[in-house]
């Protein structure tokens, strides 16, 4: 999945920057981007490529942003943003899952920048909340997604995604950053 997101952003025209595990080396180039996406495992991998004694978060410039697109606990990732926070580095978590739509948590401004880098591999960005709402986001979605599976749910209803018709209708209006950091 991380391939083909990198390769939709370089068509974009970002410059983009990997390491395996975002430590090491990584700290040094993310120290000179706007933009930061990552797609790691797990919440310790996470943990760590943020915030080991060689992560990249210290070196991160003040309104750097963050794009988290692992799949986290939603506690986790309110963690991270408010220990990124206090840095004033913005965190946005958009798990990537398979599926037709990404949910976004995070500050609206820290939101509206990450969209249209989203849009750039994802034609369903979703604003679910502030820190950690995309990764409950998504948990809901997963737990709709069952139990349709299990002929639980009417599909027809009037609102199958009832949490997210609401926040179709929020509004993005920030622009993108030029260079992108990823690991």
């Amino acid at each position: 999945m991380a391939e083909a997101i990198m390769d939709r952003l370089r068509e974009a025209g970002h410059r983009l920057h990997r390491h395996p595990h975002g430590r090491g080396d990584f700290r040094d180039r993310a120290g000179r981007c706007d933009v930061v996406m990552m797609l790691l495992p797990d919440a310790p991998a996470v943990e760590s490529a943020l915030f080991a004694e060689d992560g990249f978060a210290a070196a991160l410039s003040l309104g750097a942003l963050v794009i988290d697109l692992s799949v986290l606990p939603p506690a986790e990732a309110s963690a991270n943003a408010s220990r990124l926070g206090d840095l004033g580095v913005p965190l946005v978590d958009a798990p990537a899952v398979a599926g037709p739509v990404i949910d976004l948590g995070g500050s609206d401004a820290a939101c509206a920048r990450a969209e249209p880098l989203l849009r750039l591999f994802t034609d369903g960005v979703v604003r679910a909340g502030g820190p950690g709402s995309g990764q409950r986001a998504r948990l809901i979605r997963m737990s709709v997604g069952k139990l349709s599976d299990m002929k639980m749910v009417d599909r027809k209803s009037d609102d199958p995604d009832g949490l997210h018709r609401l926040l179709r209708l929020m509004a993005f209006d920030g622009p993108a950053e030029s260079r992108l950091g990823i690991s």
